[in-house]
């Protein structure tokens, strides 16, 4: 198979992407290619400094299998930066594997690439009055979900999450359908905690 691309922005979630990077590339010598922006530092959300391989420029989609977009609890500068989600703008219509974990469907959202696509992630149900380009009709309330070529998935199931994309690629069996939970995965925020997300938000 081609190389994989590996989105980092800042305050990027590590530990909901590793499971599926450290698998892809000791396991079954897959080569990844980090990119960014451009290539100054950016930090993690748990603070680790890294820096992008390649940068967006760089990227020919068509060299690609798969792009993996982590989550992040803050995704503020990731969603407000015009050249990532340009980028984003690309996938839709080609059938390179998107695998986007927590809340990184939002990013798809933004750039389109969801609008015939079915999806879960980590989304505070708030958002999708908020947000214009984010469909509440489009979104399923499972812990890992595959429409078409995206894969989306709630940042706690990140083992599932890797088990899946790996799968996609052809790298192993299917881990089939998730046996979910009575509980609904549905969340919300207070409204007192929304309105300081809205005010800090637009702040931004």
């Amino acid at each position: 198979m081609k190389k994989v691309a590996c989105l980092i922005y800042p305050n990027f979630s590590l530990y909901e992407i590793t499971d599926l990077t450290s698998s892809l590339v000791l396991q079954y010598g897959i080569t990844i290619d980090y990119v960014a922006v451009d290539k100054k530092s950016i930090f993690s959300e748990d603070g680790l400094i890294c820096q992008a391989t390649k940068t967006l420029d760089e990227v020919n989609l068509d060299d690609y299998s798969c792009v993996i977009l982590p989550g992040m609890l803050d995704f503020t500068l990731a969603l407000k930066n015009d050249s990532l989600i340009c980028f984003l703008k690309k996938l839709k219509g080609k059938s390179i594997v998107i695998a986007a974990i927590s809340s990184a469907p939002l990013l798809l959202a933004k750039a389109g690439v969801l609008t015939e696509v079915t999806f879960t992630g980590g989304i505070w149900q708030n958002f999708f009055d908020y947000f214009d380009f984010l469909s509440k009709e489009n979104f399923v309330s499972k812990t890992i979900h595959k429409d078409k070529n995206v894969i989306t998935a709630i940042g706690f199931a990140h083992q599932e999450f890797a088990k899946k994309v790996l799968a996609a690629l052809g790298l192993c069996e299917d881990i089939g359908e998730i046996k979910e939970t009575s509980k609904k995965l549905i969340y919300k925020m207070s409204d007192k905690d929304f309105a300081e997300f809205k005010a800090n938000f637009e702040q931004s």
